[in-house]
């Protein structure tokens, strides 16, 4: 059974013969969705099985060879039988947050003013009992974390962008699997 894990997409570095063992590769289920990461020598294990099939080769391409065997590198595989996973949810908009997941989160843009933003900010104040959850935390930009204070967002006259929520790293992965298929498709 495989487990789902969170995605974390480091910089790519370059694939030579020592280090393409560690990279890692997207799995899907057969119906596309995203389930977890592996490492690369397991999911040639599965493609060499017949268990998976390559669905985006790794850029620039780099072949794995056997005595027998050459197949290139890839950067997203699909089991060939559909996976049944245990529908739960890791995180949820009432989780206690992290300064650092909320700017991750925002993208160190602001809720106010989409300006680049260093800081967090309580929706409903600390002081009036606002917990540190994903749905009361936004990233701010130090003036307009400042010009709202210890109050609302109503009270201050500031208008939040988008609601907080959770963040779901398999949907996220998701949405880039669906883009990479849709450009593979109009490409050919």
């Amino acid at each position: 059974m495989v487990t789902p894990m969170p995605f974390h997409r480091a910089a790519a570095a370059a694939i030579d013969s020592d280090n393409w063992i560690r990279t890692e590769v997207l799995v899907l289920n057969a119906s596309y969705e995203a389930l977890t990461e592996i490492s690369a020598d397991r999911a040639v294990v599965l493609l060499i099985t017949d268990a998976a099939e390559t669905v985006v080769e790794r850029a620039p391409h780099f072949p794995i060879r056997s005595q027998h065997t050459e197949i290139a590198l890839p950067e997203t595989i699909r089991l060939r039988r559909y996976v049944y996973l245990e529908h739960r949810m890791l995180v949820h908009d009432e989780s206690r947050a992290t300064l650092a997941g909320v700017l991750r989160r925002d993208e160190h843009r602001c809720g106010y003013c989409t300006g680049w933003a260093g800081t967090v900010d309580h929706i409903l104040p600390r002081s009036r009992g606002g917990p540190n959850t994903w749905s009361n935390l936004i990233a701010a930009c130090s003036d307009c974390n400042t010009r709202k204070a210890d109050r609302t967002p109503a009270e201050a006259g500031m208008r939040l962008l988008w609601d907080p929520k959770a963040p779901n790293d398999l949907a996220r992965a998701q949405r880039q699997v669906w883009k990479r298929l849709a450009t593979a498709h109009t490409a050919t």
